[in-house]
């Protein structure tokens, strides 16, 4: 309420300022004029200045001759958007000790949302202050995974809950609703998520819906079962009443190339018949996620790290594994896997980079699928359960662009707060995401229109996860920002070099304070926690 009243107060101050035509002043922290305004909604760029005064924007228009200006920027010729949010981050282990993020703030992110596929922090109330107390350059909101959840009552058992224990998750889950998290997160590949139910999840997904939170969901298939993965999703949303919103879309694998339109086409289906229902999608043809996924799920019940260690002293547990490799490379279609490039190897660091086929040449000596197999039973073996990170070559250009044209899908990198100095080859999803699709996909490709990309990466995510007073160009709004130039905006980032900046973000704006000038941090931390509010 009070947070309302504010933005209230502060609109009657703006209008006032539009109406001054004396000698008295008008001060602004901040003003950014001459660019072309595209503020987030979907409308047609406008050329306006916008005046920023204690974080907030208070004129969208001319701003008045008496202004007295502190900072200003001279946007003639860029875009001026909101600051782009990406609802799919996994930045809970590092906000506090990485405060800068510097490669979202560089791609022109203000805000972002973790706690995704399952996986988050235990205490959302502690981490929020930890967060907050350190301090970060960009605004930082999360979901309860529901994994994390699990895992504090079940472990990695591979059951279903008995009511108590039911009731034990839905506490827990509550609290986390409790202290400001927007929503629960599921990771259905992964151990313990792979294990729960339907009726497990719409249960749990009925405390959600109490608080107005989002269901965000890594589904159990993207590949051969992604239409029955999405229908388990849509049936949990009906079921619970849940606003149901689908991570990073997908269709994965060779055989499933051109299933895009199939997927758009029943997601469609289900928004006209009245579910609420949006996703979000990265801009690239490869995923990321760890070389566990894969072995059968069953089989990693008992920890990674007690896995990696069977594979070690156990031969005939071992040959079982490689044969379900095997069985893993037919269903995926290419072969063998050249597909999986090595992101980071846990005592294997000169591999990091290199596919599959490249790693079994270097280690072994040869790149048949056997040496392939064995490759990968060794990284598995010698990591003793840390996480071996991988990149999967698995998509296909047309149905990323299928997905992309979707006004209800997001544009979100699926990626963490990146370290500089590292021996790591991570996706570069993380370093060029926004860039890439205002890039290739708007100016180079023609995909989707200007207007529309900045919608999916501002007005579309603050609405599905109600981050409120932010993601559109409005009076009383935070002035989270974004200057670019719409001709030579681009990525940088690619798999060999995944850290490259990004070329055209001209500045960066969170809360008022410059973050990004000319393509650099400026060191500034002026980023929020943003917790929800119950509806």
């Amino acid at each position: 309420m009070r947070q309302r009243l504010g933005a209230w107060i502060l609109l009657a101050a703006a209008l006032a300022i539009a109406g001054v035509c004396g000698a008295q002043e008008v001060r602004f922290d901040l003003a950014i004029r001459g660019g072309h305004v595209i503020d987030g909604t979907g409308a047609p760029a406008a050329p306006q200045d916008l005046g920023i005064r204690d974080g907030r924007i208070v004129v969208v228009g001319d701003l008045p001759k008496n202004a007295v200006i502190e900072q200003e920027i001279d946007a003639r010729e860029l875009v001026v958007a909101p600051g782009f949010i990406d609802v799919h981050a996994h930045a809970d282990r590092t906000a506090a000790r990485r405060g800068d993020a510097k490669n979202y703030v560089l791609m022109g992110v203000t805000t972002i949302v973790t706690g995704n596929c399952g996986g988050s922090v235990q205490d959302i109330a502690a981490h929020f202050a930890e967060v907050e107390r350190r301090k970060i350059s960009i605004n930082y909101a999360s979901l309860v995974g529901h994994g994390t959840v699990r895992r504090q009552v079940l472990g990695t058992a591979n059951r279903a809950p008995t009511d108590e224990e039911l009731g034990q998750m839905r506490d827990i889950l509550r609290a986390g609703m409790e202290a400001g998290a927007c929503g629960m997160s599921t990771g259905l590949i992964y151990v313990p998520g792979t294990y729960a139910k339907t009726d497990e999840l719409v249960a749990l997904c009925e405390v959600v819906a109490e608080f107005g939170g989002v269901y965000a969901s890594h589904m159990r298939n993207e590949a051969n079962r992604v239409i029955p993965s999405i229908e388990e999703a849509l049936e949990i949303g009906s079921r619970s009443g849940v606003h149901v919103h689908l991570s990073h879309l997908k269709a994965s694998g060779k055989n499933n190339w051109g299933r895009g339109a199939e997927i758009v086409a029943r997601l469609r289906k289900a928004r006209s018949e009245g579910l609420r229902l949006t996703g979000d999608q990265y801009a690239y043809t490869a995923s990321s996620t760890g070389l566990e996924v894969l072995f059968p799920s069953a089989e990693l019940a008992i920890g990674r790290g007690a896995f990696c260690e069977k594979l070690g002293d156990d031969e005939a547990f071992r040959s079982r594994m490689a044969d379900a490799l095997r069985k893993t490379a037919e269903r995926v279609g290419f072969g063998d896997f050249s597909y999986a490039q090595i992101a980071r190897a846990p005592r294997n660091q000169k591999v990091n980079g290199m596919r599959m086929d490249a790693a079994a040449r270097t280690l072994r000596g040869a790149d048949s699928l056997d040496d392939q197999i064995e490759t990968i039973l060794r990284l598995m073996t010698e990591s003793k359960g840390n996480r071996v990170q991988m990149v999967y070559h698995k998509m296909s250009e047309e149905d990323v662009a299928s997905i992309m044209r979707e006004p209800f899908v997001a544009v979100a990198a699926d990626a963490g707060i990146r370290m500089y100095k590292t021996a790591d080859k991570p996706h570069p999803r993380g370093a060029g995401n926004n860039p890439r699709v205002l890039g290739r996909y708007v100016r180079e490709r023609e995909v989707l229109s200007l207007e529309l990309a900045i919608h999916k990466m501002t007005g579309l995510p603050a609405e599905v996860f109600q981050l409120e007073q932010r993601g559109t160009i409005r009076v009383g709004h935070w002035a989270d920002l974004v200057v670019f130039d719409p001709d030579t905006v681009l990525d940088g980032a690619t798999y060999a070099e995944p850290l490259n900046p990004p070329a055209g973000i001209a500045r960066v704006v969170v809360n008022g304070s410059i973050v990004v000038q000319d393509g650099e941090h400026t060191r500034k931390r002026p980023g929020a926690v943003l917790r929800h509010r119950s509806r």
